[in-house]
């Protein structure tokens, strides 16, 4: 009887001492995927896109590069360039990276009261058309997408809105 849990007793010594070096690895040698930010965890109540808010400065940098103003514009002037850049961004950003899914932009609220819209550049949407639009796009075509927009600190990361319709 001795020699039976003898002989089955090195097995499980053997396997003791694997799992005890393995858990006493420095961390370098394990491998462990970095946490998820905020925005890669799709909501699921209610319609949500994930986007940057297009601000007046988003668009105005845009317009730097791609139609700049002329001096002293009346106010006029700037409110319908402003309105046409509403839709340019979007479809500038999609034809210079292909990952950004939507060619629009979409009315949501911007604060959790519910009190404030504003428009939205889409990324994912959590009731998209496909599995591809539903999906938060990789971090590093977020990066892509903050330097093209000229994003910096806090406004680097993509947020979850809910849309007003």
């Amino acid at each position: 009887m001795a020699a039976v849990h003898q002989s089955s007793s090195i097995p499980l010594a053997a396997r003791d001492t694997d799992s005890v070096s393995r858990t006493l690895a420095p961390a370098s040698d394990r491998s462990a995927p970095s946490p998820p930010r905020n925005w890669q965890t799709c909501p699921r109540s209610g319609h949500q896109v994930l986007g940057y808010p297009l601000t007046e400065a988003i668009a105005r940098r845009a317009c730097q590069k791609i139609c700049p103003m002329p001096d002293n514009p009346s106010a006029a002037a700037v409110k319908g360039h402003f309105g046409a850049m509403t839709d340019g961004v979007p479809w500038l950003l999609s034809e210079k990276i292909p990952a950004v899914p939507d060619r629009s932009t979409v009315v949501v609220y911007k604060d959790s009261a519910r009190m404030d819209l504003g428009e939205v550049i889409i990324l994912a949407d959590n009731r998209g058309v496909d599995n591809v639009t539903r999906q938060p796009p990789e971090p590093a075509v977020v990066e892509m997408i903050a330097d093209e927009l000229q994003l910096e600190g806090a406004e680097r990361e993509p947020r979850w809105f809910k849309c007003v319709y």
